[in-house]
């Protein structure tokens, strides 16, 4: 047993950190409040507000109808800018903010942000990196340019985060069914969720397999009847069509060239989106990753019956952090603040590296300490932004995989607890 001056000065020490961390959040969010009235214009926040405001005086069945979004926009934001996009179910969640005045909206909402990304954080603490303080993550993830991007745009990626480490951590203990249900909760960006759980349903073991999808289903079906009951059973067509027909409306907010994934990086060296090449190319490239990722899910499987050592661990917490950045090169649409999801990757494979590695492989594990600080910079995420060729950001991505995946590799594994 410690003696109780350790213990004494041990819950010193945890507090001031604590202080310092809540007063450094509490100081960006008067940062971000103290610019919200001149960054509304510019940002994504305003487009959910509009959405939450036509659920909340009865207009959903109009939720999909550019130019009643535009009047909403008009009478509530002073401005008319990108359309609302996603499903009907997750403008419930900005009604919470909804009712309050624009400019205080965003502010509460930039709290909820930040809460997402500390829940998220102190989760991946709990689970894999039990030695590091969590409180250093959270300062650490607020100078990654995406997650700033994220709370200064009003956008849900962080609660993203926050729903997949949540799902990354249930699967870790088992629990198949709690996964499915945490991964569909993320659904209101499909695009990076589905090919998450395409590859756990591909990779996991037939107990797993099943609760997990039967989590999965249930979900889909209570948000399909969320978004009916909100919209009307016509959205469940409406919104598809709206989607297949969204880039030939004015600010559709589709960018090609500033989406760090494959599509992004096709568009960049054929110039065009959309051409049979570049459809060919996506495609080609999405299944020689996925086929590196299912490979590295061999020996990673976790089920409640498997005697869990270190080195299952390790593997399935590499397994699951490439099966992330899979997700983020192939989804069909990303924007740069949906790359704050590589923080779940980034600390997994920072504490592998870091983790007492053997001496052959040091070479290896620098390479991705040093892929880590490249996308920690803020002048490539800054430069490449201002540039409109964010979609280059995807070469350090894609770099990161590959080292991820070498790590399995026989008689290359570096793999803790």
């Amino acid at each position: 047993m410690l003696p109780p001056e350790t213990i004494r000065k041990a819950k010193n020490s945890s507090r001031t950190k604590t202080f310092l961390l809540v007063a450094f959040v509490c100081s960006f969010a008067i940062l971000v409040g103290s610019r919200s009235s001149a960054s509304l214009r510019g940002t994504d926040f305003p487009d959910f507000y509009c959405a939450a405001r036509m659920l909340a005086e009865g207009h959903g069945h109009e939720l999909y109808d550019a130019d009643a979004q535009r009047e909403y926009q008009a009478r509530y934001a002073g401005r008319v800018g990108t359309l609302y996009i996603h499903p009907p179910f997750e403008a419930v969640l900005y009604v919470g903010v909804a009712w309050l005045p624009l400019t205080r909206a965003y502010l509460l909402w930039s709290f909820f942000n930040l809460f997402c990304l500390a829940t998220a954080m102190r989760q991946l603490a709990k689970q894999t990196l039990t030695t590091w303080d969590w409180r250093v993550f959270l300062g650490a993830s607020l100078t990654f340019v995406p997650c700033l991007l994220a709370v200064l745009q009003g956008q849900d990626s962080l609660l993203l985060l926050l729903l997949v480490v949540l799902a990354f951590a249930a699967l870790r203990e088992g629990r198949g069914f709690a996964c499915g249900c945490w991964l569909g909760l993320g659904l209101f960006k499909f695009e990076i969720v589905l090919p998450v759980a395409i590859v756990l349903i591909l990779t996991q073991s037939k107990s797993v397999t099943g609760a997990l999808a039967k989590g999965f289903t249930l979900i889909v079906l209570l948000l399909a009847g969320v978004s009916a009951a909100l919209a009307g059973w016509s959205v469940l067509s409406v919104y598809p069509k709206f989607l297949l027909h969204l880039q030939a409306q004015p600010f559709a907010g589709i960018v090609p060239h500033a989406m760090a994934n494959f599509r992004g990086l096709v568009s960049i060296f054929f110039d065009r989106d959309g051409t049979a090449l570049t459809i060919a190319s996506i495609a080609i490239c999405s299944a020689l990753i996925l086929r590196k990722t299912v490979n590295c899910w061999k020996g990673a499987r976790l089920t409640s019956q498997l005697g869990i050592t270190g080195n299952n661990y390790g593997k399935f917490d590499l397994a699951f952090a490439n099966t992330v950045l899979f997700a983020v090169l192939v989804s069909y649409h990303l924007n740069p603040h949906d790359l704050s999801l590589l923080l779940l990757p980034i600390l997994v494979l920072l504490h592998q590296s870091l983790a007492r590695p053997p001496r052959r492989a040091a070479r290896e594990n620098w390479i991705t300490v040093g892929l880590i600080a490249i996308l920690f910079l803020p002048p490539l995420h800054l430069w490449t932004l201002a540039a409109g060729i964010y979609a280059l950001v995807s070469l350090p991505v894609l770099a990161f995989f590959l080292a991820g995946a070498s790590k399995f590799r026989s008689g290359r594994e570096v793999l803790v607890s």
